[in-house]
């Protein structure tokens, strides 16, 4: 039997896809973005690829991180649920501080994904109560996100996933949208559940909010020369700077509630959009880009306007 590129836990029979609410677009340099979406236009798909973080990018802000599943679920041993619930109020603080030095960062983060995976490894969760924990979740995809992604893979558009979160669950969450194993273009870093008969021995903490934009500089991976991006944090802005590729839009999704946090991604993201963004955004670029008509759907939400100066620069 042939290894699976992207094991899953399972299925995803309780899918959820967040509903479209109005969102406020905020976008950095019209000029410079106008001449970033012509160039990315007039070459096309076949010099475009995604590059995008998981958690509360693909999924909404109304939902949890993947590692979070497990922390807030009922059926997780409450002693595992005490410990992550500790690790979690002392190193979020410490993850989301900019005025910390990356070098001091990375430590404190490599000390925290040591303990989760020591929690882990004694909690001894078995597949299928993975799968359940997933099921019972309160997990959103971000709505339009299921046709974006199937429009990327139809038109063989690489498809970069980098994220801090749990390979096993990610795969199961995109499995319920596409087959997955048949998306040749599609890559994931993440960090990794590594079960053994069925049980979960070992975490493989490989990536973090502070070292993504390393794992795909050491990637060995062909990248092509316009980027759409895609992240909620300001760290993800840099996922792709190591990487010299000539021309990139990024978009940046802020929840409401962090509106303090808006100068600062108003001076990396060329596009920020602010509420529990949507993929229509991404959906109307990656339609411009491989010249397929929008739906009537995503034409009547994309005339509304909220979308006005965005309109014009097409």
């Amino acid at each position: 039997m042939q290894k699976q590129r992207f094991p899953t836990l399972g299925e995803w029979t309780e899918k959820k896809t967040s509903q479209f609410t109005e969102e406020k677009l905020i976008i950095r340099n019209p000029e410079e973005l106008k001449c970033k979406i012509a160039k990315m236009i007039s070459e096309g798909a076949k010099q475009t690829q995604i590059v995008t973080d998981f958690d509360q990018t693909i999924s909404s802000f109304l939902s949890p991180a993947t590692f979070s599943l497990f922390r807030m679920s009922e059926l997780s041993p409450q002693e595992f649920k005490n410990k992550m619930q500790s690790y979690y109020d002392y190193y979020v603080p410490i993850e989301k501080d900019q005025s910390i030095k990356i070098e001091e960062k990375n430590k404190h983060m490599h000390e925290w994904y040591q303990k989760v995976s020591e929690a882990f490894h004694e909690a001894k969760f078995t597949k299928s109560l993975a799968c359940q924990i997933l099921n019972t979740s309160h997990i959103y995809l971000r709505y339009l996100f299921e046709p974006f992604f199937n429009k990327c893979e139809e038109e063989h558009i690489p498809f970069h996933i980098v994220s801090g979160g749990l390979d096993k669950v990610i795969n199961t969450i995109l499995a319920s949208i596409h087959e997955i194993e048949s998306y040749d273009e599609m890559t994931l870093h993440t960090n990794q559940m590594l079960f053994q008969d069925d049980i979960l021995e070992k975490m493989e903490m490989l990536v973090t909010a502070t070292t993504k934009a390393k794992i795909l500089e050491t990637s060995g991976i062909q990248f092509r020369n316009n980027t759409i991006l895609l992240g909620d944090l300001p760290s993800d802005f840099y996922m792709t700077k190591f990487l010299n590729i000539p021309n990139q839009v990024s978009i940046g999704f802020l929840v409401q509630d962090h509106a303090y946090q808006l100068e600062e991604y108003k001076k990396l993201y060329d596009i920020t959009i602010i509420g529990d963004p949507s993929f229509l955004v991404p959906q109307v670029l990656l339609s411009k880009v491989i010249g397929h008509p929008l739906s009537e759907e995503c034409t009547q939400l994309f005339n509304s306007q909220n979308y006005d100066e965005l309109r014009e620069l097409f």
